[in-house]
Formats: structure tokens, sequence, C-alpha cells
């Protein structure tokens, strides 16, 4: 108990909410829960980078790692897995397996780490462009595995206190490279810890910060987490519990390249990108500055939630998505929408290289922002938002710039994601309920020549965006959630 109180003292002045652990009305509990496919029983496709990448071996684990909070008559859960991505359809799949296991848990985030090193969960990465790389009963397998770890984290809650940290460190920009103008980065790290209110005993900590989890490049063939399993690993061994990353603004911001240096101890010299080394040293780093910055964290008691949720329609404009509806890439697990309503009509199409295909007319993809504040006493101690896709960091910190060679030169602005939340505790999930792929400021959209700023060739990002609009409605639902009171 001595050390619960040496923890709790510095924060007693900041805090508006300070109550006598008997008092406490949080509730918090946590759990784990391997996700790793078995590579002796079919062929697993790796996603992330080209196709027909085929697994050879596990170097580490992949998880499903989950939060419960509970407050009030309310329960809310927030799961990370080490994936590529999810479609929201297997994210309402795996609402209606909780629900029906656990009635008691009112809303349920589902978010991937978008790790380049898993199995093809979205199907683009198989052994053709129009091939899927889907394993369907690994899929199913994979969401009652991850509503089972929710329903285990919300039946182990236990009274709880909460830690908030944030972190600016300028080395945790210098761990992110941006190749695509403007060079933005949003390197915000959140960290929270969450402990037993009785004994102190840790329960979990839970970091949030920003870049693809693509470390050992598309040469390896080992499933892996990337940087998160040797951040997760640090946590876990150094501060105990159980540990959960969720990524966030990650569109255009990388591990890779020479820009992003981390020094060997063991050499004093940089390690070698693509390195096994690289992506340890990287995911260590963030341990340390998320047990460093728990040092000097505030201690604030949460006893209530606000949940406001919105179900989107997102225009569909990449005719490559319909394709790939079409020739079974996405096995069906993203169908398209006309005025809020299922749609599945579909016109006869000659594909060059491919034949006739039943091409889907559908014009919109249906998808879901969230918005969820922590409060004591009616006080907002902090915000978490859910951005179903690969957020570009000038959505989020703002620094959108018009450029020669754009497609739409005129295009207003979209909402600033962090100027709408006003709380000193401001956690991005990127890739929460949903992969839509790159969000990217209409403004700078660049599908056609010429290209921004005259590069010789195209930028990388829109061949993967569902398209031009999607960043406009998704931030200004968000921001429209956000400015609610």
């Amino acid at each position: 108990m001595r050390t619960v109180a040496r923890a709790v003292a510095p924060a007693t002045l900041f805090c508006l909410c300070q109550l006598a652990f008997a008092q406490t009305p949080l509730r918090a509990g946590a759990a784990k829960a391997v996700i790793t496919p078995d590579l002796q029983i079919n062929k697993v496709y790796l996603a992330g980078f080209g196709h027909n990448r085929i697994a050879t071996a596990v170097h580490d684990d992949l998880y499903v790692r989950c939060l419960a909070l509970e407050a009030g008559d309310q329960t809310f859960a927030m799961c990370s897995a080490d994936l590529i991505g999810l479609f929201y359809d297997d994210v309402l799949k795996i609402r209606a397996e909780v629900k029906s296991q656990a009635p008691e848990i009112s809303h349920l985030i589902v978010a991937s780490t978008h790790v380049h090193e898993g199995p093809d969960t979205l199907g683009l990465w198989g052994p053709t462009p129009l091939q899927t790389g889907i394993d369907s009963n690994y899929l199913d397998w994979l969401d009652s595995q991850i509503a089972a770890t929710a329903v285990k984290a919300a039946r182990s809650a236990q009274p709880a206190w909460m830690q908030f940290a944030s972190d600016d460190d300028p080395l945790l920009e210098k761990l992110q490279a941006v190749d695509r103008p403007p060079l933005v980065k949003d390197p915000h790290m959140l960290v929270v810890r969450i402990t037993r209110a009785d004994t102190g005993d840790p329960i979990a900590v839970l970091v949030n910060w920003s870049d693809h989890p693509e470390t050992l490049g598309r040469e390896n063939t080992e499933v892996t987490a990337d940087y998160a399993h040797w951040l997760c690993q640090y946590a876990e061994d150094r501060l105990g519990g159980t540990a959960i990353f969720f990524n966030g603004s990650i569109g255009k911001v990388s591990t890779l390249g020479e820009q992003v240096g981390v020094t060997d101890p063991a050499t004093g010299a940089p390690a070698e990108d693509r390195s096994w080394k690289k992506a340890e040293l990287i995911g260590t780093t963030l341990g340390q500055l998320a047990e460093r910055d728990l040092r000097s964290g505030l201690v604030r008691q949460v006893d209530s939630f606000i949940v406001r949720k919105s179900v989107l329609f997102v225009p569909l404009e990449n005719d490559r998505f319909r394709l790939a509806e079409a020739t079974g890439v996405f096995s069906g697990r993203k169908p398209l929408y006309t005025a809020g309503k299922l749609d599945r009509s579909t016109v006869k199409k000659v594909i060059p290289d491919v034949g006739e295909v039943e091409f889907p007319t559908g014009r919109d993809i249906q998808t879901e922002v969230d918005y969820i504040e922590l409060r004591c006493r009616g006080h907002v101690v902090a915000q978490i938002v859910t951005v179903p896709g690969e957020i570009y960091p000038e959505l989020t910190v703002g620094g959108i710039t018009r450029y020669p060679g754009a497609d739409f030169p005129s295009a207003p602005f979209e909402p600033t994601l962090r100027a709408h939340l006003k709380s000193p505790y401001q956690f991005i999930i990127g890739l929460g309920n949903d992969e839509l792929g790159y969000l990217i400021p209409k403004a700078e959209w660049d599908e056609k020549p010429p290209w921004l700023l005259n590069s010789p060739q195209r930028w990388y990002g829109e061949i993967n965006s569902v398209g031009p609009d999607a960043a406009g409605v998704v931030l200004r639902e968000l921001a429209k959630l956000g400015d609610q009171r």
C-alpha cells in the first residue's frame, strides 16, 4: 500500500476528484490472447507489402489485447489486435458475439495495430492482385478469439485508479519518417496505467502513438508484431499487467528508411535498417519513454463515461475497391450501400486480363466513428476517438497545404481533429472499427499528373484510399461529436 501512496500523493493537488480507495467508482479489467495463425494448416499470406508473400516462420506471437472500463451502469471495452486491419463487417460480427456472452458491455472498440508482418485479414495481399489472401476459417476463429478476450477483460474488472501521462519528446518525432509533402507528423504519445484501487497491483498499461509497424520491410517472411512486440514486452516486464498498444495518425508515417535512426547500445552505431535489432530498439525506446512519463503522470478518478457513435456512409470513388469486391478479394466483407441501404446491385463489366465480372454499383461504404469522454464529476479527464483508417497527420494536428499539381486545388480544408478535442489527454485510435485505407486531405489529393511539386512519379496513398471525400466525411462527423455539449 505504501507504493500506491507514493504514486498518488504528487497528483493530489492537481486532481479534482480524489476519493478514498473504498469510494472509487471505476472498475477495470484487462486480458490478452494469442491470435497467431497456424502456418502448418494453410498458407498464410503476409499483409502490407507485395502479393504472394508467404509466411515461413513465427518470430513472435501476435496478440489481441483488451481493456474494459466500468463506471456507473456503463461498461465499454477497447481491443487492439496485431493485424493489418479488420473491416467493419467483422467488427459488427465481433460485437454480436460479445453481446450474446456479456450484454453488460455497452460498447466495444476493435482496432488493429496495422502490422505488416501478420496474416492478410483484408484480402488484398493474396497470390495475385485479384485473388484473396483471406483464410476464412482463420478469420472466423479470430473474430471469436477477439470477442472472448473482450468478455474476459470485462469479467475480470476490479476497483481501479487511472494514471495519465503524455509525451512530446523530440525523440518520438525522430522515430517517424515522412516522405510526402507536407512533412507533418503527429508524434504525441499518450500513456495510461491502470492499477487496482485496493492493492496497487497493475492491471494494464495503454500506449497510444503513431507509426507504421513495417520495420522489417517486404523481404521479411516471419510473423511478428514488429516494434509493438518489444513495446508491450518492455511495459509488461517493467510495469506489470497487460500492455496494450493503439496506433494513431499513421498515414504516410513509417519506421522504414535512414530517417529513422536508432543507436544500438551494443555497437554505438545506428541499427541497420530493416533489421530485427531496429524493431527491437524502437519498441524498447517507446517502452522506456512510457515508463519515464508515468513517474510524473497524474492520477485521475474516472466516475462516468459519455459514449457517442455515428454510422457513416463514405463515397466509394476508387474502382480498384469495386473490382476487389467483384472478384472476391474482400470475401464479401465490404458490401456497398446507396442512400443508407444495402445495395447489392451490379452491372456486367469486362475487365482486361480478367474477363466479365459482376461489377458492384453501390455508392457508399458503411463505417463508423466513435467519441468517448472519460469524466470525473462532470469534468472531462480524457477523450478517445476512433478513426476508421490511416489518417494523414496534418488532419489531426494541422498543416494541410495547397500545392501546384493537386487535383482539387480549391477544396476546403477538413476540420483539424485535435482542435476539437479540448482535454489534456487526447487518444486517437487509428484503424478503429474499420480500414478505409488512407484518409487524405482533399486539397492534397493527387491521382492525375502533373504530380504535387512536379514530382517525377505519383505519390503513394491515393491507390489505397476509398476516395478524396473520405477524410472530410470522417473529420466533420468526429468534429460534430466532439463539439456536442
